[in-house]
């Protein structure tokens, strides 16, 4: 098995980063309780902010390496980070559909 080297798979990393993220967010969330509400959705919305800033620059890392001869080894990682991103900026977008609700 080869290793990965940090400065050629970074973008790699990143996607990896993510979604270990995403599934801490999803294990931490199973475990709401009242008296515990503020404190874990305090954190799961921290984690959350910085998922979203790794898989943008984990993004912008893989538009940036993007070159002419397409290997699986480039499209993967874009295509991966770019999913993360719209699911993360789908979440946020309902969430404040949803906060709006609330108010009106």
């Amino acid at each position: 098995m080869r290793k990965l080297k940090f400065k050629k798979d970074f973008k790699f990393k990143m996607t990896i980063v993510v979604i270990s993220l995403l599934i801490f967010i999803g294990l931490l969330s199973s475990h709401f309780t009242e008296s515990n509400f503020y404190f874990i959705s305090t954190i799961i919305g921290f984690l959350s902010l910085i998922a979203i800033i790794v898989a943008a620059i984990g993004f912008l890392k893989a538009l940036k390496k993007f070159k002419k001869p397409y290997s699986t080894k480039s499209i993967v990682p874009i295509l991966l980070t770019s999913l993360l991103m719209c699911l993360l900026l789908y979440l946020i977008i309902e969430n404040i559909m949803d906060a709006i609700k609330l108010i009106n």
